[in-house]
């Protein structure tokens, strides 16, 4: 039989080695305000469930993550829980209900919005009916009862979790709004950016020839 130099071995060696399956390592991470669910999702993209003879493994518990991957996706893990596992801000949210129709009127406590209204719709004036204000903590929600014509207007707003730097932060709004009238409740689900105004909806107003606008802006709340 013919004998290899025992360098030619240990190349051939490292070779099958190259070619095998990846080299996996275990990690467990400190989790300190992200919940269970949220960590499995941000972190699935990076554990290889289906890689042939060496599979990624994933175990969350509470305060705490173990995962089973090569170096590179645990780097990339480590990098994903710096940037989102940090106290989650509480979320100020500012509520206008406008009533629209076909009075011709300024009405200065909407200047900021009335621009984006008149590129939206079609009506001739729009006025302030009511407006609000509270605070809500990220993931979870708040009640509000604002008085004005056609109501009293209730506002329930769940806030989701708050994503993106300070500055340039987007933060996902549930709202339902009922009220007396006639248009029947209202109810959307949107992401906004920090700082700036949506115009959520509309729906009849009083009259068929008015309508109800609701808008939002959510700025952030230092904790």
């Amino acid at each position: 039989m013919k004998a290899y130099p025992i360098l030619t071995l240990a190349a051939l060696c490292f070779a099958a080695a190259c070619g095998g399956s990846p080299r996996l390592e275990t990690r467990t991470f400190a989790v300190h305000y992200l919940p269970q669910g949220q960590v499995s999702q941000l972190l699935q993209p990076y554990v290889d469930y289906e890689r042939p003879g060496a599979k990624g493994i994933m175990t969350t518990t509470a305060g705490a993550v173990s995962v089973r991957e090569t170096a590179d996706n645990l780097d990339r893990i480590a990098r994903v829980l710096a940037q989102y596992d940090h106290p989650q801000p509480s979320v100020r949210l500012y509520f206008q209900i406008i009533r629209a129709d076909g009075a011709a009127r300024p009405d200065s406590s909407i200047r900021d919005v009335e621009t984006a209204l008149r590129a939206l719709f079609r009506f001739r004036g729009y006025a302030l009916v009511a407006e609000g204000m509270m605070t809500v903590s990220a993931e979870s929600q708040s009640e509000q009862s604002l008085s004005g014509s056609g109501g009293p207007y209730h506002l329930h707003a769940a806030i989701g979790p708050v994503h993106g730097d300070r500055d340039s932060a987007t933060v996902q709004i549930s709202v339902n709004m009922d009220w007396p009238g006639p248009g029947g409740p209202f109810r959307t689900l949107v992401g906004v950016p920090v700082g700036k105004t949506a115009v959520l909806g509309n729906v009849t107003g009083s009259t068929s020839s008015t309508a109800l606008i609701l808008t939002v802006r959510p700025d952030l709340v230092a904790n």
